[in-house]
């Protein structure tokens, strides 16, 4: 009886169906995002969850598990999470956490949001080992979404497929949007919706999705599905990544990784996408991100067919956002999923016009009472990733805010609106906290048909890089230590590679290390030097001049530094008696720092 049993499991085994059956017509291809989910059920297969290992508190319980995600050429594939749920009684909000690329689940992640009263479920996509020592983990079976072995012990692929091509680890036998990572990762989101649609604890018609990087793409791929009721993808999730920046910039899209650009385009791409979602969208990110760029964001968002949707970004910032940003999200799932009386207010309105050679621009934010400050930036630079943001002067009248900026025939002129709101109470954070929060303006563009990026070195006014009379406003820092400014790219600075840099520093009697580090990432190909270091001791009573010769530099590549190559400034100020970074964000210490230039050689 037994072999009997255990014959017809073999059975059931083998003739268990795929997930999707393979497509060998072309003509059968579906050709638009809403064909390529349409007869797919999330809900269909069972989850067959596996619960391996749980943690409890007075407050949350955790769960790590597997589910599986579907299955594809004759294996299943399973992905494994952290469940975190708050453990009073009752039914609960929840989303799915997506993590970014070279990331893995977090459970420290998935009980802070417990604590903020919210189920969650943070998979773990890439199968990359999970910090508790746990054995099992992700297998995706017999196709590999993931990005090789550095990150997934079985992995099939030497790393990430970018393209729709077929091979013997893909879905489909010919060129198909299915042979597409994104689309076993967004069925893995698809999944953990149904996941938490079936917890106990969880109020099943109150479920959002949101994602780091990556796992921004993630998101905007799965925000389609009707069961959402709010999404929030981070530093991802853009469409148009095959369209290069305005002015000739080589490089600036991912146009040669995309085998099948218009199959790509219609089933793939996010713009195939947001068309669709009629979710409220939160998009938050960072004014200088390489990988969900500032105009392809408002490109997005205008594809919407609503206007609940906000971006709030971190000004100055490359692929990370501050806590103003974080705040956001657990604002916009407490509103929409939570039922809470949360004052997130609209995007704040703005006017843009230009005349005679000078642009207006004007926002006028909602929540008056709220506001914690204004700031309007512009740029000339179409180079989003690397463009220093200035601060425009603006006059204000009542409650709006207005500021001119000058025009110039041949170059594009970039503008928006940063507003920072008063939260009820300091917010607790995953890490440290937050008693603002920001939402931008929409952007304002204006791109001349002749664009040329010649005449920006006409703009050129003097070498003056920062004086530290604003503080450091204009300066992006991660942990309050070091700062890292993008004012080398303005074209207002002389960047003449005849020029020194004159460091003056006020060491205020102790010991320090000077360390700089200067990058080209994300300039134009021909431009993208690499990296280069400096540090020097730096001792005494009163201010005193550094002057830094580009030869002075350190090389990564063995290149010569080029002062208008440079687009990242990053500065670093050792205590070498307490043996730790001056925390140059601080009023009371970065008045060490007086002034930064390019001078003329003595």
């Amino acid at each position: 009886m037994k072999k009997f049993i255990l014959l017809l499991c073999f059975i059931s085994h083998l003739s268990a169906k795929d997930t999707f059956m393979p497509i060998s017509d072309p003509s059968k291809l579906p050709k638009s995002a809403l064909e390529l989910w349409q007869g797919y059920d999330a809900r269909t297969e069972d989850l067959e969850v596996k619960i391996i290992e749980e943690w409890k508190t007075d407050e949350v319980t955790t769960r790590y598990l597997t589910y599986k995600v579907g299955r594809f050429k004759g294996a299943n594939s399973r992905v494994s999470a952290y469940y975190s749920f708050p453990n009073k009684p009752g039914k609960y909000p929840a989303f799915v956490w997506s993590h970014g690329g070279g990331q893995r689940a977090e459970k420290n992640r998935s009980v802070y949001f417990a604590k903020q009263g919210f189920a969650n479920i943070d998979i773990n996509w890439l199968g990359r080992p999970v910090k508790e020592d746990i054995d099992t983990n992700t297998d995706w079976g017999k196709v590999d979404p993931t990005q090789g072995p550095r990150f997934y012990s079985k992995a099939l692929r030497k790393g990430w497929k970018v393209n729709l091509l077929p091979d013997e680890f893909s879905i489909d036998p010919i060129p198909s949007p299915r042979n597409s990572n994104w689309v076993l990762l967004s069925m893995a989101g698809r999944r953990a919706i149904t996941f938490l649609e079936k917890q106990s604890e969880v109020e099943a018609d109150k479920i959002g999705f949101t994602g780091f990087s990556m796992g921004g793409m993630i998101t905007a791929l799965t925000a389609t599905d009707p069961r959402l009721k709010a999404v929030a993808p981070f530093v991802g999730g853009t469409g148009f990544k095959y369209v290069d920046f305005p002015g000739g910039i080589v490089g600036s899209s991912k146009r040669p990784q995309f085998q099948n650009l218009e199959m790509y385009k219609n089933t793939i791409d996010p713009e195939a996408y947001w068309p669709h979602v009629k979710c409220p969208v939160a998009f938050i990110t960072s004014s200088n991100d390489f990988h969900s760029t500032f105009e392809r964001i408002y490109r997005s968002m205008d594809l919407l067919p609503h206007d609940d949707w906000r971006v709030s970004s971190n000004v100055h910032y490359n692929h990370g956002v501050g806590p103003e940003e974080w705040a956001v999200l657990n604002l916009w799932f407490k509103k929409y999923l939570g039922n809470e009386q949360t004052v997130i207010p609209e995007t704040p309105p703005s006017s843009f016009s230009i005349d005679k050679g000078t642009a207006t621009f004007s926002i006028s934010p909602k929540a008056i009472d709220r506001l914690a400050g204004v700031r309007i930036y512009y740029s000339y630079d179409p180079n989003s990733r690397t463009r220093f943001w200035h601060n425009a002067v603006a006059k204000q009248s009542k409650n709006t805010w207005t500021t001119a900026i000058p025009v110039y025939p041949k170059l594009p002129l970039y503008v928006f609106g940063h507003c920072s709101y008063n939260l009820d109470h300091e917010m607790t954070l995953q890490v440290g906290s937050s008693k603002t929060f920001s939402i931008n303006s929409k952007e304002a563009i204006h791109e001349p048909n002749d664009i040329d990026l010649k005449e920006l070195a006409k703009l050129a006014k003097n070498g003056l890089i920062e004086d530290f009379s604003n503080g450091t406003v204009d300066w992006a820092n991660r942990n309050g230590d070091s700062i890292t400014t993008y004012k080398l790219q303005s074209p207002m600075i002389n960047r003449s590679n005849d020029k020194v840099l004159a460091f003056t520093i006020d060491p205020q009697g102790r010991d320090h290390t000077l360390r700089l580090r200067l990058g080209s990432s994300f300039l134009s190909r021909e431009n993208n030097l690499g990296t280069f270091t400096y540090h020097t001791k730096v001792a005494g009573k009163g201010p005193q001049q550094i002057l830094i010769n580009r030869k002075n530099f350190k090389s990564e590549k063995d290149n010569e530094l080029e002062w208008a190559k440079v687009s990242t400034f990053n500065v670093t100020l050792v205590d070498l008696k307490q043996r730790k970074a001056v925390r140059l964000t601080d009023p009371k210490t970065h008045s060490i720092l007086k002034r930064i230039e390019l001078i003329d050689r003595p």
